[in-house]
């Protein structure tokens, strides 16, 4: 059986013929991919992989989670649902989740 670290489903097992002429199982870690924009899928930038949660994401809204031009976008259409110039209704569908976690 194997060892409890390598029943992850975030390792992989390969199989490899060695120099001996057998067959092994090596097990090996998935990378994961950087961090991206839930809206647009742009790769964010200042997200780490390395260190505590705390210090990998920016700290501001949506930091770490939306790239600063979709940001700008739900926090305008925020600013003009709360103003009352546009209704929760008229906000893009991709944009509304977001808009309505900041009104509330």
């Amino acid at each position: 059986m194997t060892s409890p670290k390598n029943r992850s489903t975030s390792i992989r097992k390969v199989k490899r013929r060695v120099p001996s002429g057998k067959s092994r199982e090596y097990y090996i870690r998935r990378k994961t991919g950087g961090a991206s924009c839930a809206i647009c899928k742009a790769k964010l930038l200042g997200v780490h992989k390395d260190g505590p949660k705390s210090s990998r994401r920016p700290e501001r809204k949506f930091g770490g989670v939306l790239c600063p031009k979709c940001q700008r976008k739900v926090v305008t259409e925020s600013t003009r649902v709360k103003d009352k110039f546009k209704s929760i209704e008229e906000v893009d569908l991709i944009y509304r989740k977001y808009v309505e976690g900041i009104t509330k």
